[in-house]
């Protein structure tokens, strides 16, 4: 009878213990509430940060595990636990990945059941992206399973669940080859959150946008982040439009599509100042991508109007890690921009601390930074004329680029290495990187139909499951409904398949002024380099005598010095017309790079060509356009370079020839500019 009473009393206690955990098990942080408010509030505020904002409130984090504010009982295991956690977290927001996994380690060996759910949950997350950035993926995966499989066993915090899946979502997008990890992680949460009615929808379809745009679905990515938007300003969330117009913005940058890039930035600019005080970080962050989009442009003024604001807003932080990262992006653009405007030697005193201070760790928060760098010591060597180490520092930016599967930055590389064998006169090789450029930009058109396309096949997928969950949730007369249902579907198609076709004649429509734009200069109107590689492409078919013309600004420099850029342009528009109104119908006139123009002339033997010459000089003459730091006139003069080849000699090409008239144009510039001559007519 005794051992009857011991064992249900046994049983008795055991449940209540049982009982007593699992009650507590998902409560707040309970242990610390007395002692210590600060670690509290920190452990909410972890909870709350999504992962894209890791470094926001660190001081109060700071604060909360100080020796002045801690107050804590280093031998109660739950404390020691939330404040390695916190501290772990702090070193992992600063990117200190080994100190950070340090303190994570400590926190797991205090780790125990009375530890809610949530937190455990977030903590494993958190160790998973620690680990992630170390490149342990294996042990990432593990640890992040982890956090996922503490969900299972209830219910609550779905919320939070959601937050740590976005977050690990985010996190994939940014290692090497994780984009397609990303996607099935983005596709997960977006399920999951329909299924329980998430609040923060708009959350989710960003960080689905983000992976889409990621894995080169372009039209996908930014239809998604658009979605965002629209939910963002239904709501007045201030700080998430601005976040999210910059990335669209940053999006139309990686496209080239600058001006609708600059469009974006400036909106969100504009909005930042006119709904809430400009939060510096991220007044810097825009601002410096509308300097990078005006420098593509050769817009100089604006360029360097940004570069100077970026400046600005970057001495107005607080000391922080944000600011030390941004030191070093200022550096690297002060170098890509002083390589822009011709004074390399000094770009290169730029591009050296910044290497410097990415080697120490100070500009984590860039993920193409190492990429930049490669980019811009490039382009640097390339004007001191040191090709070797340009077509270097190249193919470590092409190595990582593809890595990375960062397809957006691959085209702006082989327009690089193009230029850089051109300088070195390894034509063959830079005709590959050419054909590599022309190929990218094909397929790219190509994808943009196809995820069109698949766009439009998804909203249509979406909707027929909508109307299949409506079916099965009504449910009262399933015949009637089922009938029903397939007439919607069959009109749904009907009209799919109509919206499909309008799409694809505006796809086609798309690809032709796509394709006219990218044989065109934006600034002139007259075709561009790559036109001209184009045509010169084309077989002679009955032609004999061909005569090249290089013709450049006389110190066009000094005009811009002078009298500003937007003047510069002017005048680079007016001389493209002149040209192109003494050209003969077979002509063919292009913008062959900065200042010079190129004109090629079938049928036109060496007679021929010098009275084209001199009716060019005429003409420029006439237009009498000021120059006050002209050495040779005080108004805008040309100087010019031609000459006359045979095209069925089998030594003389167009390359051939094109070096050579460049050479007469040298000559004409070293003999005083403001005249014409004829290879054959120079003795040198």
């Amino acid at each position: 009878m005794k051992l009857k009473y011991l064992a249900a009393f046994v049983f008795l206690a055991s449940f209540i213990t049982f009982w007593f955990i699992e009650s507590n098990f998902d409560k707040p942080v309970t242990c610390l509430s007395s002692h210590s408010p600060h670690i509290q509030e920190a452990i909410t505020i972890i909870l709350k940060n999504q992962s894209s904002r890791r470094g926001e409130k660190l001081d109060i984090l700071s604060q909360a595990v100080s020796s002045k504010n801690r107050n804590i009982d280093t031998k109660n295991q739950n404390c020691s636990f939330y404040t390695h956690f916190i501290q772990g977290y702090i070193a992992s927001a600063n990117n200190n990945f080994d100190l950070a996994e340090n303190h994570f380690n400590d926190s797991q060996q205090h780790l125990s059941p009375l530890i809610p759910t949530h937190i455990q949950s977030r903590f494993y997350y958190e160790l998973s992206y620690v680990q992630l950035k170390q490149g342990d993926a294996q042990i990432s995966e593990r640890n992040y399973g982890k956090a996922e499989a503490l969900f299972n066993k209830k219910e609550q915090h779905h919320n939070t669940f959601i937050t740590i899946s976005l977050g690990r979502t985010y996190d994939l997008a940014y290692v090497d080859e994780g984009s397609e990890l990303s996607i099935k992680q983005a596709q997960k949460t977006l399920e999951f959150a329909e299924s329980i009615r998430y609040s923060k929808m708009e959350d989710v379809y960003f960080i689905l946008g983000l992976s889409y745009w990621n894995n080169n679905q372009t039209i996908m990515g930014i239809n998604f982040k658009l979605k965002a938007l629209n939910s963002y300003i239904q709501k007045q969330q201030h700080g998430d439009i601005t976040y999210t117009l910059t990335d669209i913005g940053i999006d139309y940058l990686f496209l080239r599509n600058y001006d609708e890039a600059i469009r974006q930035l400036t909106h969100a600019l504009q909005y930042q100042a006119e709904n809430y005080k400009i939060p510096p970080k991220e007044a810097y962050y825009i601002t410096y991508k509308l300097h990078t989009a005006y420098l593509q442009l050769n817009d100089l003024g604006n360029a360097k109007y940004y570069l100077d604001k970026a400046q600005f807003f970057l001495d107005t932080l607080a000391d922080s890690i944000d600011k030390e990262n941004f030191k070093s992006n200022q550096l690297l653009l002060e170098a890509d921009y002083l390589t822009t405007i011709d004074k390399a030697d000094e770009a290169l005193l730029f591009i050296h601390r910044a290497s410097e201070r990415h080697q120490q760790g100070l500009a984590n928060s860039f993920y193409h930074f190492d990429i930049s760098l490669h980019e811009t010591y490039g382009k640097i060597y390339n004007r001191l004329g040191l090709y070797e180490q340009s077509v270097q520092q190249h193919k470590l930016a092409e190595g990582l680029i593809n890595k990375r599967k960062l397809f957006y930055l691959q085209n702006r590389n082989y327009i690089y290495l193009y230029e850089t064998y051109m300088k070195q006169m390894s034509y063959e090789k830079a005709i590959s990187y050419l054909e590599k450029s022309h190929f990218l930009h094909e397929d790219q058109l190509n994808s943009n139909n196809q995820a069109q396309t698949q766009f439009l096949v998804y909203s249509f997928d979406n909707t027929k499951k909508e109307s299949r969950i409506l079916e099965l949730e009504k449910n009262t007369n399933y015949i009637i409904i089922f009938t029903g249902l397939l007439i919607c579907i069959l009109i749904a198609f009907a009209t799919f398949m109509r919206i499909l076709m309008g799409k694809n004649k505006e796809i086609s429509t798309l690809n032709i002024q796509l394709h006219q734009l990218s044989i065109t200069d934006g600034l002139t109107a007259i075709p561009n380099r790559r036109a001209l590689e184009d045509h010169l492409s084309k077989p002679y078919d009955q032609l004999n005598t061909r005569s090249i013309m290089m013709i450049d600004i006389d110190y066009f420099k000094q005009y811009n010095d002078t009298y500003g850029h937007k003047h510069g342009d002017d005048v680079l528009i007016a001389i493209a017309k002149a040209l192109k109104s003494c050209c003969r119908n077979n002509d063919f006139l292009a913008r062959f790079g900065g200042e010079e123009f190129i004109l090629v002339m079938d049928h036109a033997d060496k007679a021929k060509s010098i009275s084209t010459a001199e009716h060019i000089k005429k003409s420029i003459e006439y237009l009498e356009i000021p120059h006050q730091k002209s050495a040779v006139s005080p108004f805008v003069t040309l100087s010019i370079g031609i000459t006359t080849f045979d095209v069925n000699t089998p030594y003389k090409d167009n390359e051939t020839a094109i070096i050579e008239a460049d050479n007469a144009l040298y000559y004409s510039k070293s003999n005083g500019r403001n005249q014409y001559n004829h290879l054959c007519d120079i003795v040198f």
